[in-house]
């Protein structure tokens, strides 16, 4: 299950009871290149979990690791400290159950900074070493190696992440996120209308509530979309927040600019409406998003209709999410290659030159998926309509019909055409597979015999 972790990355969470219910789709970053061959880039840096507290309680976290993972790996682990050991006892209310999932952020950024004491106190004694009053040019000449020191102290203090959490309690669901992971939750309506809501908040420079806050503080948002602010929330991440006038493009701001306040939603009841819930690292949206290249409501709804594609030809939900997974790894490397071939006749730059780490955890609720072992032929796979599968809206809604029925339609491999950005299914023909003829030849001779099974029609 954690195979896509190095040795160093284990956490003692990986030892706790999983809920199993859910699935986790993993795959690390990779550099491509123009021939089509690709290497990871750095350690995997996403961190997550999903577990069973109790009967009634169910804690699932991911933390996507910006600049390093070292921020992502502490977080993970007190996340399900404060929250699974004993942290919601004797809480009923839904306010007592958000104010844990508040003071779990404070306690977290407080644990953050407390591991770097020993690091601001070795740069400000470093810097303590450059006299006042001289010039950058004496500075570089005769202090080249402290300044080394300071810029490798400054990267390590720039590594922070993005978290997501979603914790079922007594059949409610609560989300609380900082930074650009996501949570999408999938729901049914009385007309067999699957709707796809987004229940967290994206941190970033596109979030015209986050503009505002940092235009207050007196940064102009031009600026601000050409510098490398990944997020405008997180969890550590020093430079941006106490830090930042170290930073140039942050450095006239009145306060800090990136905080750790989270976003808190909830409690939304748990009933037979909600069919699954997603949670996606910051990786997984940037990556759908260079895919699809559409609004954010748009490709929640692609993400949605892989997701149910998966669930009608898997039987596990690791299954379900790993395939996922696997199918948008592939998509989003195809896609570099096709602007690859359309740099060399047309000289355009390429969009993207990478891939982030991406991890995925779907939980399932009430979406009805194969059983272990079933076989389904059919030699013909057709284009879907809304009589089978599922269509997108013009709303934030993707059309079904009864999830029996899914489990009725033969599944197919699907491809996916980067023209448009947007993914089609093929028609195509699947050889046939299995030889009946010897089942047939048995079933006539039985007939000829009279030794046919009573109460069965084999014509």
């Amino acid at each position: 299950m954690f195979d896509h972790l190095d040795s160093e990355s284990k956490l003692w969470t990986d030892d706790l009871e999983v809920c199993n219910q859910t699935g986790g789709g993993y795959a690390t970053n990779q550099k491509y290149r123009e021939d089509g061959n690709r290497s990871n880039e750095s350690k995997f840096r996403d961190r997550s979990f999903h577990i069973k507290v109790d009967e009634n309680t169910f804690l699932y976290a991911i933390c996507s690791g910006h600049n390093g993972s070292k921020v992502a790996h502490l977080a993970i682990q007190r996340i399900a400290a404060e929250i699974a050991f004993g942290g919601l006892s004797g809480k009923s209310s839904e306010e007592e159950v958000k104010e844990v999932l508040r003071q779990t952020f404070i306690a977290v950024e407080k644990t953050y900074l407390e591991t770097i004491d020993a690091l601001l106190a070795r740069k400000a004694f470093r810097q303590y070493e450059i006299p006042e009053g001289i010039s950058q040019y004496e500075i570089s000449q005769k202090y080249q190696h402290i300044l080394d020191e300071l810029k490798q102290i400054n990267e390590e203090l720039s590594v922070g992440t993005s978290v997501v959490i979603a914790l079922i309690c007594h059949k409610k669901l609560y989300i609380a996120n900082i930074g650009n992971c996501r949570a999408l939750l999938c729901k049914s309506d009385a007309n067999n209308v699957l709707r796809v809501v987004q229940l967290s908040v994206d941190h970033n420079l596109y979030n015209e509530d986050e503009i505002l806050r940092l235009c207050q503080l007196g940064l102009d948002p031009q600026a601000l979309r050409q510098a490398p602010l990944s997020c405008t929330r997180c969890i550590g991440s020093y430079m941006n927040k106490t830090g930042y006038r170290d930073c140039d493009f942050l450095s006239g701001a009145s306060g800090e600019p990136v905080i750790s306040q989270p976003e808190i939603v909830g409690a939304i009841p748990m009933d037979d409406t909600c069919s699954f819930l997603i949670l996606m690292s910051s990786g997984m949206c940037k990556t759908l998003q260079e895919i699809f290249s559409s609004e954010v409501t748009q490709v929640n709804k692609e993400m949605i209709q892989m997701a149910v594609e998966q669930f009608r030809t898997q039987s596990t939900m690791s299954g379900v999410a790993q395939s996922v997974v696997h199918k948008i790894v592939q998509f989003h490397h195809d896609l570099y290659m096709e602007h690859v071939q359309e740099r060399e006749r047309e000289d355009s730059p390429l969009p993207f030159t990478r891939r982030d780490d991406i991890t995925l955890l779907i939980r399932n609720f009430n979406f009805v998926m194969p059983k272990r072992g079933t076989v389904r032929f059919n030699s013909v796979v057709r284009e879907h309509s809304a009589n089978n599968s599922i269509i997108f809206t013009d709303t934030n809604t993707l059309s079904s019909t009864n999830t029996s029925q899914y489990m009725n339609t033969n599944s197919s491999t699907s491809s996916y055409s980067s023209q448009g950005s947007r993914y089609r299914r093929e028609q195509e023909k699947i050889p046939p597979y299995v030889d009946f003829s010897e089942y047939y030849r048995s079933v006539e001779e039985a007939k000829k015999t009279g030794q046919l099974p009573p109460g069965i029609e084999f014509d």
